[in-house]
């Protein structure tokens, strides 16, 4: 990046037209808005593996949640989850069971029924169909889609790499904006994903494209299968 800086530079100060100053600076991306994001949401649909970092932070520092989601978008993901308000949880997904590992303090805000014997074992078993939205529990597909007027903005470099950021307005909150950092070489990716709205910002970053997955459920002695539980177990 530097070398193509310089060479475009020095082209500038002479005026030169000579062969290999018309293409020093690059060749413009020509490709709209729209289209930028359309191929990014295929490369990454396409993808067999990814690995996704989501940071949010409230607008006054007060909450902040983390995550780390690796998946291959389809049925195996490993998911863990970290709460500003002590609440941690690990999750791997295999298909249609769900391997839990929490805490103590996410077990207390556990959106289902819990027992003294979910506190024995590491890791809880239960099938997907069982979750339920307060359990705060990942799933393996992601949602890679373009939505509303989306504009186009300066070529620019995310962590040393070139991107070309799409920005692209909420129409359901008032204030709400998505910036989506496209790679400008090689293949299209995700790179990142920002939102920022009155109340909080959110990090979203993409990464581990393709890398070989090796999802195992944990060693059997240290899971708990909750439905091996009596109904009125207590």
């Amino acid at each position: 990046m530097r070398t193509k800086a310089i060479a475009a530079a020095l082209c500038l100060f002479t005026g030169a037209v000579a062969v290999g100053c018309a293409d020093a600076a690059g060749t413009a991306d020509t490709r709209s808005a729209d289209q930028l994001l359309g191929d990014a949401n295929g490369t990454m649909k396409a993808l067999t593996s990814v690995t996704i970092v989501m940071d949010v932070t409230s607008a006054g520092g007060g909450r902040s949640y983390s995550s780390r989601l690796t998946t291959d978008l389809k049925s195996r993901c490993t998911f863990k989850g970290t709460w500003s308000y002590g609440s941690e949880l690990e999750q791997i997904r295999i298909g249609e069971t769900d391997y839990i590992h929490p805490n103590d303090v996410y077990l207390e805000m556990w959106g289902r029924k819990t027992v003294p014997a979910m506190r024995h074992k590491p890791w809880l078993k239960s099938p997907v169909s069982a979750a339920k939205p307060a359990d705060d529990l990942a799933d393996c597909m992601w949602p890679f889609s373009s939505f509303g007027k989306a504009t186009k903005g300066d070529p620019t470099e995310l962590d040393g790499k070139p991107v070309i950021p799409v920005e692209v307005p909420d129409d359901e909150v008032e204030g709400g904006n998505y910036t989506f950092y496209v790679a400008a070489e090689g293949k299209p990716y995700l790179l990142r994903v920002d939102y920022r709205e009155a109340h909080y910002r959110r990090v979203t970053k993409f990464s581990g494209f393709n890398n070989r997955l090796d999802i195992q459920p944990p060693p059997a002695a240290d899971v708990l299968d909750l439905s091996s539980l009596p109904p009125d177990a207590s």
